[in-house]
């Protein structure tokens, strides 16, 4: 009896467009949290979760590539942040509109489990922007590298000075 009304719970889940997971799914979900720092003030104002996505195919590939070779998994650690506030998609690869200014080296920790990685990095502005988006990457390099994953947000005007720490969280979940 039970087994006969989930299965017509997935059918009418799947006729609407939702997939249920299936019991051996492994999967990958990233969260951005910022606070921001006011040149003129000395504490930060925590503005939360401002952004909960999937992460990008460039480093789904990525992490199977490194299951087959020696590539090193613990490289990503470099915060980038752009002025767009386009959609943000699983194909994206860079940032829509990456700023000039240098990408923040983050420290990479476990987060609140032992299936959450976290990197946290504080960047000091050295001109003015309007934030939108911020993508963690294997690269220093403006414009290059493997992105994790592109979080998007409403705009936050920043000013020469102005800090803002960036928390990305990698949660991956089991098929248990």
């Amino acid at each position: 009896m039970f087994e006969n009304i989930k299965n017509k719970f997935k059918l009418h889940m799947q006729k609407y467009g939702y997939m249920l997971p299936e019991k051996h799914t492994l999967g990958f979900s990233g969260s951005l949290s910022i606070k921001v720092k006011r040149e003129n003030k000395n504490e930060f104002f925590d503005y939360g979760v401002v952004s909960q996505k999937k992460v990008t195919d460039v480093f789904a590939d990525y992490i199977v590539d490194a299951l087959q070779t020696t590539a090193m998994m613990n490289v990503f650690r470099w915060h980038a942040f752009g002025e767009s506030t386009a959609a943000e998609s699983a194909a994206d690869t860079l940032l829509t509109a990456e700023t000039t200014q240098v990408r923040a080296y983050g420290t990479s920790t476990e987060g609140a489990s032992s299936y959450i990685w976290s990197t946290v990095a504080t960047h000091t502005f050295q001109a003015a922007a309007t934030v939108g988006e911020h993508a963690v990457f294997d690269s220093s390099g403006i414009s290059t590298g493997t992105m994790v994953d592109r979080s998007m947000f409403n705009g936050l005007p920043m000013s020469s000075g102005d800090q803002m720490q960036y928390t990305y969280q990698l949660s991956v979940i089991s098929s248990g």
